[in-house]
């Protein structure tokens, strides 16, 4: 209930900031009241870039009206007209050779007029009949030839081809009344050919508005001068860009919906946040965390209100998440943020695209991060990214390449710098204020020279080779599995540093007689028991972080020193309490310290039973049988892994082992001379 409590005021806290915010920009600024036609009070100028709709329309018309239609030949048209004068022709031949008996009343001339598809006068006719077949047949070809010469050039409507004809009729060899007859059939059938294609013309007029760019009123240009008339550009610009107050009830809706969009943005980052990609739900430290980088980040956006976009480091809140807590909440931030600045700046596509770009390569460069002497070809990596995403999206739009916007680019560049150079130099303290632990603390602790180590390589050297392969092993192991590599090589390196206070109490560092041999079973437990104790105390004296405490803690749960429980049943008999002779634990509350757990127990059996590895057991054998007595002793039960894993872990364990503990050549011993 404590912890909902607080939960809610954190939510209700960051939506009521995140309102005042967004209220108090550019989007709910001052609005006034003025008309088409009226006469402007005040100069005002454009906030940010915005598209001058109507400037942008009439070039589009007046580039579309320039644009010529497309037109296409309808060869159906000519195939018709030369199947009408055949179909003349033949009629004309066939009645001229057939006897028609008078007793029908009907005269040859009659016939034809009557079947013909071409009309022509009586006498046209009459001359036609007349004719000599050869005669017919050139007239045809003629009437033919012409026609298919006239219109192949293409016919466009209310074009007139008759005196073309009447040239080329003129040069042929036809007497007058002849060329008469053949310019009334040649006439007949001249038809527009050439027509309009209405698709590829409205295509064509489509692809001529489309290739218009915007025309864009740029950030501080002025709309409307002070004692000007408004006119209808004017005021359109004026709309979009929020300074009109049409309707008062619509400022109210405009309120009602930015609320709705900040309860669901907030709600969106604060389920990210519950359950992260491992499904581990954060602790009060990162949600404070998370929460006081969101309000400075309001601040920011806030304070960089009338300034230019470029100078709002929106990525620092999102970058130190990405890392002191993980990358895909840092993603979410950095959307959110960008949402409630394009909001409060009531920004345009290029303000967006810069913020969501340039944040994204800045998490993904400096998440990555593992030395601080990265830190600035990292930050310079950064600022030439970020110049070059902010000169390529004004190119985009339209501004062309100058020394005022190469100077702007070098401001992004330096922006990004800055943000870079002031995350990393800003990790110790939230490092400090939250207990978290970073990918370059954990590198620092994996350095050889840390005075632990090297006094663990000295005073405990088996232990310091067992540690170095238990590190190996549950790094290789959490790699596949998803876990974090990194910090279960820590875990596997600082593990067993309690065992300095004894180090001879331990097997692998024995040279001579073993302790446990003059010591009574409980005694002996006792000591085996208390290096995790010890290892405790030792990191609080060296200062290791509350992680890799936790893992000295949990690495062997709540198992049972098995040797000396059962040396002393058998001593005892049935009243021995195995709490006597159990770790206090907890057990392993991390898939981290659950490898450290399996890795240890894993190494120190392959390597007590490597001389029967091969002949009498496999490597997988005995891998397989511990991981499984963990699991059966319930060691697992309360850390994040899934059957899947126990399987990867195996493998790994059993693909790794395999290296360090292959069977090797006994090479003959030289015989002497």
């Amino acid at each position: 209930m404590k912890k909902f409590r607080w939960e809610v005021i954190y939510f209700m806290i960051a939506v009521m900031l995140t309102f005042f915010v967004i209220s108090s920009g550019d989007f709910f600024r001052k609005k006034i009241h003025i008309e088409i036609g009226q006469i402007a009070s005040e100069t005002i100028e454009a906030p940010f870039q915005v598209e001058n709709e109507i400037a942008t329309e009439r070039k589009r018309n007046q580039l579309e009206a320039l644009t010529p239609d497309i037109y296409k030949m309808d060869e159906r048209v000519l195939e018709k007209g030369i199947a009408n004068i055949e179909l003349l022709f033949d009629y004309a031949e066939a009645i001229k050779v057939t006897a028609i008996p008078q007793e029908h009343g009907v005269s040859p001339i009659q016939t034809l007029q009557s079947k013909s598809p071409i009309p022509l006068y009586e006498d046209e006719y009459k001359t036609l009949l007349g004719m000599s077949v050869n005669r017919l047949h050139s007239l045809e070809q003629i009437c033919i030839n012409l026609l298919t010469n006239t219109m192949e050039e293409g016919i466009k409507e209310n074009e007139n081809k008759a005196l073309d004809v009447r040239a080329k009729l003129e040069k042929t060899d036809l007497g007058t009344v002849e060329q008469k007859i053949a310019y009334e059939i040649i006439s007949s059938q001249i038809k527009p050919n050439f027509i309009v294609d209405k698709e590829a013309t409205a295509l064509a007029k489509e692809e001529a508005r489309e290739s218009v760019e915007p025309v864009y009123i740029l950030q501080g240009e002025r709309v409307v001068e002070q004692g000007t008339r408004v006119t209808e550009e004017a005021y359109n610009v004026l709309n979009k860009i929020g300074y009109l107050n049409i309707d008062d009830s619509e400022v109210y809706t405009q309120y009602i919906g930015v609320g709705i969009l900040i309860i669901l943005a907030v709600l969106f980052l604060y389920r990210s946040m519950k359950y992260e990609i491992s499904n581990t739900s954060l602790n009060r430290g990162q949600v404070s965390l998370i929460f006081i980088l969101y309000i400075l980040s309001l601040g920011i956006i806030r304070m960089v209100l009338m300034g230019d976009y470029i100078y709002m480091p929106l990525a620092f809140a999102p970058i130190l998440v990405a890392i002191l807590i993980h990358k895909d909440i840092a993603i979410v931030m950095h959307l959110i943020l960008i949402v409630v600045a394009a909001l409060t700046h009531k920004a345009d596509s290029v303000f967006i695209i810069y913020h969501l770009l340039a944040g994204l390569i800045s998490i993904s460069i400096v998440a990555q991060m593992q030395e601080r002497k990265q830190t600035m070809v990292n930050a310079l990596l950064v600022g030439l990214l970020q110049t070059l995403i902010f000169i390529s999206l004004n190119m985009l739009v339209g501004i062309s390449l100058s020394t005022q916007l190469m100077l702007k680019g070098v401001e992004a560049f330096f922006v990004g710098v800055l943000v870079v150079v002031l995350v990393v130099g800003s990790l110790p303290l939230w490092e400090a204020a939250f207990g978290f632990i970073t990918p370059i603390q954990l590198l620092e602790l994996t350095n050889p020279d840390q005075p632990i180590l090297k006094r663990l390589l000295i005073e405990a050297t088996g232990t310091y080779y067992h540690s170095l392969l238990v590190a190996n092993l549950a790094e290789a192991a959490a790699d596949e599995i998803g876990a974090n590599p990194l910090m279960a090589r820590v875990g596997g390196y600082y593990h067993d540093i309690g065992k300095l206070t004894c180090s001879n109490y331990f097997k692998e560092n024995q040279v001579l007689d073993n302790p446990h041999d003059y010591l009574d079973p409980q005694t002996s437990a006792d000591i085996i028991l208390s290096h995790v104790t010890s290892g405790i105390e030792l990191a609080d004296t060296y200062k290791l972080p509350k992680c890799v405490k936790d893992m000295i803690k949990e690495h062997h749960g709540t198992s049972t020193a098995q040797y000396f429980y059962i040396k002393a049943k058998n001593i005892e008999g049935e009243e021995v309490d195995i709490k006597d002779f159990s770790y206090k634990g907890p057990k392993p509350q991390s898939k981290e310290a659950a490898l450290i757990m399996l890795a240890d127990v894993v190494e120190a059996t392959v390597r007590s039973m490597q001389h029967k590895i091969g002949t009498e057991v496999t490597v997988e054998d005995l891998v397989r049988k511990m991981v499984k007595q963990k699991l059966d002793e319930g060691q697992l039960d309360e850390c994040p892994l899934y059957i899947s894993d126990i399987e990867k872990i195996i493998d790994s364990f059993t693909r790794m082992l395999k290296g360090m503990y292959h069977e090797r050549i006994e090479y003959p011993e030289r015989k002497g001379k």
